[in-house]
């Protein structure tokens, strides 16, 4: 055989050998676990979650440092939010200097919400029936969603809702209690009186909000503080 044969042959052999190599990842699942656990606690520790409802799942990496017993968070790449964060971490190995190593977390934040129990039309007013608490991701959330169901009964959807939907603040709305020409019972009140008059909204509103009536009496135009689908208290 030729020189230039044994050459090929010996670059076809590297090749096949690089070809049939494991690619380099982390393949020792007690390093991933050891990885994985020293994030969770870190994340645990500096943000207001229960551990319970955190999840960290580290993305695939490059083999960590052969021979390292431990792994410590040094720092995040950002503020710790549910998604995905790179942590740098120090790799601690008997007898050879620490190293550092970037690795990528995708964190879940999970908790029992309220959620739809069927679809719901807009504007719908919630009761018992139509809600059910879940144990669900709201990672990706972009509103607080409502983790008790005395929190919705009585409210309206803003919008179409589907089936099986966590409900939040940006979904559902209060209900409105009053519409324009409602008749209302019209509350002047001080610490020592009380006087009620007879009157009707000039405008619509839901409880808290703050709209134009107008005195049956006096045809005075005044403003007041909605309380209920017939009080309205006159600032």
């Amino acid at each position: 055989m030729s020189q230039f044969s044994r050459r090929k042959c010996i670059f076809a052999a590297l090749l096949l050998a690089l070809a049939l190599a494991p690619a380099a990842q982390a393949s020792d699942p007690l390093a991933l676990k050891r990885i994985e656990a020293a994030v969770r606690q870190y994340v645990i520790k500096n943000s207001p979650w229960a551990a319970p409802d955190v999840e960290v799942k580290i993305q695939p990496m490059t083999a960590p440092p052969a021979g390292a017993a431990s792994f410590r968070v040094v720092k995040p790449s950002k503020s710790i939010t549910p998604g995905p964060i790179s942590f740098l971490l120090i790799a601690d190995a008997a007898g050879r200097p620490p190293e550092r190593l970037w690795v990528k977390a995708d964190i879940k934040l999970f908790d029992e919400v309220v959620v739809s129990a069927a679809p719901l039309a807009r504007h719908e007013t919630i009761d018992p029936s139509a809600v059910r608490l879940m144990r669900r991701d709201i990672s990706a959330l972009n509103a607080r969603p409502f983790t008790s169901i005395d929190e919705v009964i009585g409210q309206q959807t803003a919008h179409p809702v589907e089936a099986n939907e966590i409900l939040t603040q940006r979904n559902l709305d209060r209900p409105n209690l009053l519409k324009r020409g409602s008749p209302v019972t019209l509350i002047y009140e001080t610490r020592a009186l009380r006087v009620e008059s007879p009157g009707y909204s000039i405008e619509g509103g839901k409880a808290g909000d703050v709209i134009q009536v107008k005195n049956a009496n006096s045809g005075k135009m005044l403003r007041g503080v909605v309380l209920d689908e017939r009080s309205v208290r006159i600032n």
